[in-house]
């Protein structure tokens, strides 16, 4: 989609908006543009990664043509101030993609109350089949075909459709948006619990993000002297499944460019791991007190004798 918006201006003049949190389907994209001769601007976060409006305004140049800017980060969960973005995107007539794949079907998500012009998502988030994804586009906003073929899609995209695919995402879509506000308070109960858990035997505990305006049933955490992959292989042998980042990062020995973008040392973030319950996770103490136990226990283990950096 970013191909195709920069593919309908001749000029090579254009500037793009973006932030340095992103998921990387955004960020290769804008690198790549780059080396086309596209102007991108990486807007900073602060600590709990939000993005400043006034400094997307003083970002906004004469030839700003684009911005893309995710409603709610993949690696923390702290959700973005899109609606007053796109107020003021809207008033400069700037287009605005925003990547909701980690927000659709998790809260309520209104593509005129956010004045978007583009919406991403993803089927695997809100339980349909993992290969089917969904554009929003605003009618009357121009989009060039970007794969050349059929007439699929309207010509925008040709190929043949994954009908099983779109039936099972529309049908998992509406699934959880029916069951939304009971989920919601489902998965909040069960994160202030375990975040509750593992603070009263773990002082030094960073929780990442912003922890009024975030994703229901995520959190990521950061400890001193451990590295979250140890944690990992620790729950995983008592059946317990965390990560340490998003799932495009996987394989990587390197730190989330997302905890790197809130100032942290790479030590820091890589000691950092991701709590994620879903609808269908099921409230067990037990479960919960191992995963404070386990913690707790590595950490008083690394204080005596600290890991070394992963190579």
């Amino acid at each position: 989609m970013l191909q195709g918006v920069v593919a309908s201006y001749e000029s090579k003049n254009i500037h793009i908006i973006t932030s340095s949190i992103e998921h990387h389907s955004v960020l290769n994209t804008c690198h790549a543009l780059e080396k086309k001769g596209v102007e991108i601007t990486y807007l900073p976060v602060d600590i709990v990664c939000r993005i400043s409006l006034d400094g997307v305004k003083s970002a906004i140049k004469p030839n700003t043509k684009f911005v893309s800017i995710m409603l709610a980060n993949n690696e923390i969960g702290t959700i973005q101030p899109i609606a007053e973005l796109g107020q003021i995107l809207h008033r400069h007539n700037i287009l605005f993609h925003t990547d909701a794949v980690q927000a659709v079907g998790h809260f309520p998500v209104n593509v005129d109350a956010l004045r978007v012009d583009f919406l991403t998502a993803s089927a695997h988030k809100f339980n349909g089949v993992k290969g089917t994804g969904i554009l929003y586009k605003r009618f009357g906003t121009p989009l060039p075909q970007l794969v050349f073929g059929g007439e699929q899609k309207r010509g925008i995209r040709a190929g043949t459709e994954n009908v099983a695919g779109i039936v099972a995402a529309g049908y998992a879509l509406e699934e959880n948006v029916a069951y939304m506000t009971e989920t919601t308070a489902l998965l909040n109960s069960l994160l202030n619990i375990t975040i509750s858990g593992i603070q009263v035997k773990i002082q030094n505990l960073r929780i990442n993000g912003d922890s009024k305006s975030r994703l229901p049933g995520m959190v990521t955490l950061g400890f001193n002297n451990i590295f979250g992959e140890s944690l990992l292989h620790l729950l995983d042998l008592k059946g317990i499944c965390i990560s340490t980042s998003s799932a495009c990062n996987s394989g990587k020995n390197e730190p989330a460019h997302v905890l790197l973008a809130l100032g942290q040392t790479d030590v820091q973030a890589n000691s950092a791991i991701r709590i994620l319950y879903g609808r269908y996770t099921m409230e067990e103490a037990e479960v919960i007190t191992e995963i404070s136990n386990t913690i707790q226990i590595k950490v008083l283990y690394s204080i005596c004798q600290p890991e070394k950096p992963l190579p």
